[in-house]
């Protein structure tokens, strides 16, 4: 919704209770918490022209994916300890609650750089280790197919929504990905 971000959200959650009752708030009830003025009141109470939730809800289902809360015991529990944690996740796959590392790295690495970043997150892999990177061109793309190529698990956080997968030529990999691993996205599915 304009002008309501994770921030604005948390302290709605912990005045209402549960998205359904700020949704269903009454105008003033709503200006009455901390930092919820008129325009960003008018906005939560015409949500429906900003948001299509039954379209969405038909595009994650279509899609194999789920969309988990932060109350959600499947939401990860080291993410919802960092300071600005994603309200919602959507997941097309499996998150599961192994350790993981995150390899990141250029969309153009040198050959060296990226024969690193494969026998790195090849070897964490076969050691158990959930290897987490952004599904980019470059260093991610490498980390990613070395983790699969180990039998290993691997997660692709995204910088997109599931439905509009960036880059497209990693189309594949995500699929793949989604297989023993997940592709995860705080952004709606398009």
């Amino acid at each position: 919704l304009p002008r309501v971000g994770p921030v604005r959200v948390r302290k709605l959650l912990e005045v209402f209770g549960s998205p359904e009752q700020i949704l269903e708030a009454r105008p003033a009830d709503l200006r009455n918490v901390q930092g919820i003025g008129i325009e960003v009141a008018e906005s939560i109470l015409s949500w429906r022209s900003h948001v299509e939730l039954e379209e969405e809800i038909e595009r994650v289902r279509s899609f194999g994916a789920s969309v988990i809360a932060q109350s959600d015991p499947a939401y990860p529990a080291l993410l919802r300890e960092i300071h600005d944690p994603p309200i919602v996740l959507y997941v097309w796959g499996t998150l599961g609650d192994r350790h993981a590392i995150g390899i990141v790295g250029t969309r153009s690495p040198s050959h060296y750089a990226a024969e690193c970043a494969k026998k790195l997150a090849y070897q964490l892999a076969y050691a158990g280790l959930t290897v987490v990177s952004g599904l980019a061109r470059g260093i991610d793309t490498a980390a990613h197919r070395a983790a699969l190529a180990a039998k290993g698990r691997t997660v692709a956080v995204l910088g997109s929504g599931l439905g509009a997968l960036y880059p497209p030529e990693n189309r594949a990999l995500a699929e793949r990905i989604s297989e023993t691993g997940a592709g995860i996205s705080e952004f709606p599915m398009t």
